[in-house]
């Protein structure tokens, strides 16, 4: 795959400058994430027998790309020939790849208790995919994803390292009916709704995630949703041994709505899903069997410079012989400038609940599905975590982007522990009388080489330590290179 990967960057950029990286978001933790710019434009040389080169459409989630239009295109370059090949009348096939290089230092991780990594370690991500869509009815699509951690001398787990192993591989068959379209997956597939608060593919760790689900998906104008049931990939790190979980089932229904158009636009979207997962644990209760039910609604605008985001998640269900009775809540808001740097500035604010009162039959805890990271390197989770994050986003350039944050941090229970993204318990109740816990800055940076290839860097600070002793600070930083096709 390097051979190909080596030979599509040579061939293409020596007939492509690259151009300015997509609009940011007010997220910084998340366009550290992305792999490569999006919307750039290849402007290869004209000729009267070279038609002219398209636009890279990289997407986070790589079967959301769309190469039906390059049947004509397809001899502008090497690129465009691989992303298109034609096979019998409308059918065609189309191959891809990533390689993410990160070396990575780790200090203080979970705040100095468990095994540390103080001296660093280097991970890679190596990842090709196929795609083949037959005369626009059926489709077949095989992601295989090779994850290593050297050096790593903390735990070593499915996040951090994963052989060679199918990360997607689905069917499709899609129905036309009237002016809607309905697609039918099943088989192993990525998922990420709305802004990855429920589902999410977890770009930032060194292996992706994917779900064993069958999913029926529509759209009709500005309307979209769909059904969903299966159940999560129980992770292994050997080779060709990630297999379905059996005890952690879900299903799901959503629908989302868009509004308006040019610089005043919305969307709005609504989520449902009913989890059951055979044992979880809380820092207030032993492990037990864990069914949930979690509804998310969610609205996204933007009028002219504004933009705003706000969700909000009510869960209900039960845990062992406790009724569930939880909530999350995000916003953020963002004003852009235009000219010089073009800063962005943004308030985002997150609430998730903990367990107020242990002893009242009630499980109060916030407990993500399968959450997006609140930082890139997912120092802490939602359950029982109060944030208030101001946030600078620059653009020096059009290739370099520069993200800042601070945040405060409390725990929204005193009567509850505080938690790692997969649940860890990292501190219990009692070891602090106090909501406020800490302090957190970041900063992170990405420099568009090509349209292909990405240079960036994410660093983190955590201040935890004089209210959980002992304990050290966190400090965490990163450097990538990401080259994509």
């Amino acid at each position: 795959m390097l051979q190909i990967m080596a030979h599509a960057l040579t061939a293409a950029t020596a007939q492509m400058p690259a151009q300015a990286p997509a609009p940011v978001s007010a997220h910084p933790a998340a366009e550290a994430q992305a792999a490569s710019p999006a919307g750039t434009e290849i402007a290869a040389p004209q000729s009267p027998n070279r038609p002219k080169a398209p636009k890279p459409a990289f997407k986070p989630i790589n079967h959301d790309e769309d190469y039906s239009g390059f049947r004509t295109v397809r001899d502008a370059n090497l690129w465009t020939r691989i992303k298109y090949i034609p096979l019998v009348g409308n059918t065609y096939a189309s191959l891809g790849g990533e390689l993410r290089l990160r070396p990575e230092l780790r200090i203080g991780e979970r705040w100095g208790r468990g095994p540390q990594d103080d001296d660093g370690n280097f991970q890679q991500r190596t990842r090709v995919w196929g795609d083949l869509q037959i005369e626009g009815l059926f489709r077949a699509f095989v992601d295989l994803e090779h994850a290593t951690s050297t050096g790593l001398d903390s735990v070593v787990a499915p996040i951090e390292e994963g052989r060679l192993d199918f990360n997607q591989a689905f069917v499709e068959a899609y129905v036309p009916v009237g002016t809607a379209r309905i697609t039918a997956r099943f088989g192993r597939q990525e998922i990420g709704i709305g802004n990855q608060t429920v589902f999410d593919m977890r770009e930032g760790a060194n292996t992706r995630r994917s779900l064993d689900l069958l999913r029926v998906m529509g759209t009709m104008g500005p309307w979209d949703g769909g059904f969903l049931t299966g159940h999560a990939v129980l992770e292994k790190l050997g080779t060709f041994d990630d297999k379905t979980n059996h005890d952690y089932d879900l299903t799901g229904l959503h629908a989302g709505r868009a509004f308006g158009a040019g610089n005043h636009t919305g969307r709005a979207e609504m989520l449902f899903v009913a989890s059951d997962r055979a044992s979880v644990s809380f820092a207030t209760a032993p492990a037990a069997r864990d069914r949930r039910r979690t509804l998310s609604l969610r609205y996204a605008g933007k009028v002219d410079a504004w933009s705003v985001d706000l969700e909000g998640i009510r869960q209900w269900g039960s845990f062992g012989n406790l009724d569930i009775d939880a909530y999350y809540v995000t916003g953020t808001i963002a004003h852009g400038w235009q000219g010089g740097w073009k800063p962005k500035l943004a308030l985002r604010v997150d609430v998730g609940s903990g367990d107020r009162n242990p002893g009242d039959g009630k499980a109060g805890t916030y407990g993500p599905l399968f959450p997006k990271p609140l930082t890139y390197n997912g120092d802490l989770g939602p359950h029982n975590l109060t944030i208030f994050q101001p946030m600078l986003t620059l653009q020096p350039t059009a290739k370099l982007t520069l993200d800042f944050s601070a945040a405060g941090l409390w725990r929204t229970s005193i009567h509850d522990g505080v938690y790692s993204l997969g649940g860890q318990v990292l501190r219990r109740a009692d070891e602090t009388d106090s909501r406020f816990f800490g302090k957190r800055a970041t900063a992170a940076g990405r420099y568009a080489l090509n349209p292909f290839t990405t240079l960036g860097f994410y660093t983190i600070y955590g201040d935890v330590s004089e209210k959980f002793k002992p304990g050290r600070d966190l400090f965490y930083a990163a450097a990538y290179l990401t080259f994509r096709l």
